[in-house]
């Protein structure tokens, strides 16, 4: 079973660097995502914070159903594939990178209005009015944000639950993404599904910490990645997300600001578009420590 789980993991990886996201029909997050709109379509005008309980739970659970009916494929070569790409599924590391990448290379060439638009589907924000300090921060804080829910979550609850665990998490994730708001109309439809986002990503985000702290070594300065942390963690709206933001503000020094929510390191220097290229070496090293630190306790007996 140890080694079926290590194959997994492995081609997991392998199929993420080669070939990167699939198709969108393919994509079981897509699934997902339709899953969630059919309760939301039938959402009443009414009760909706209890209704949205009871959607998080369906939609949990018809998770962690497939999750254990695919484990019960067995543990030969396709059973090992197919598992492998619903795991990859989960987390993204190509994409998050190279993303990153082509943002910046457009930030050195100048061309704002396309880091506006392409900044649209990498961040939560609006993008219209960025200049190209507030842009090169939206990007870092993209970066460090998605270590956390997109590399390092899914992988520690796959560690730890297996495929049901990690597809569990990717269910919430996404619920927390698509309804979870403040905001009219998902206010109290999307309350549940936010503060469980919030409740499954404590222990993964202060984890974070470490291997950006590791990672600061070779590509950063850890002691400040480590005293902005401490200072800064705590002046985002999210419980959570402030700590590898506040963790690579440190190790870049860099200030990085949300405008009207949040400003972390301020005593830093604005981020030019070449702190874009160390923060995706910092967040790219510090995926690599995760993969490589999961794998091997995976391969404990007790474990795995």
């Amino acid at each position: 079973m140890i080694e079926f789980w290590s194959n997994v993991l492995l081609l997991a990886v392998i199929f993420d660097i080669l070939f990167g996201e699939p198709p969108q029909f393919l994509h079981p997050v897509v699934w997902m995502g339709k899953i969630i709109n059919l309760f939301v379509g039938a959402a009443p005008r009414s009760h909706r914070k209890i209704y949205g309980l009871i959607m998080v739970f369906f939609c949990v659970g018809i998770t962690v159903l497939i999750g254990y009916a695919l484990e019960l494929a067995g543990t030969g070569i396709l059973a090992i594939v197919i598992t492998a790409y619903f795991l990859k599924s989960s987390f993204s590391i190509r994409m998050l990178l190279v993303s990153a990448i082509r943002i910046q290379r457009d930030l050195e060439t100048g061309n704002i209005e396309k880091v506006r638009r392409d900044l649209k589907t990498f961040v939560g924000r609006d993008t219209s009015h960025l200049n190209m300090h507030q842009s090169a921060s939206a990007v870092i804080e993209s970066l460090a944000e998605s270590f956390v829910d997109g590399i390092l979550s899914p992988l520690l609850y796959y560690l730890l639950f297996g495929l049901p665990g990690v597809l569990a998490y990717r269910m919430i994730n996404t619920l927390d993404s698509m309804v979870g708001y403040k905001k009219e109309p998902f206010a109290q439809l999307g309350y549940a599904a936010a503060r469980l986002d919030d409740v499954v990503n404590i222990v993964p985000a202060r984890i974070s910490v470490s291997f950006i702290f590791i990672a600061s070594v070779f590509f950063g300065k850890p002691l400040d990645a480590i005293r902005t942390c401490m200072h800064d963690h705590n002046k985002t709206a999210s419980p959570n997300s402030g700590w590898s933001m506040a963790a690579v503000s440190g190790a870049l020094n860099v200030r990085l600001e949300k405008i009207g929510y949040h400003v972390l390191g301020s005593n830093y220097s604005d981020p030019e578009s070449f702190h874009i290229k160390k923060a995706i070496n910092l967040v790219g090293f510090s995926s690599f420590l995760v993969i490589a630190g999961i794998y091997f306790i995976g391969k404990i007996p007790l474990i795995g």
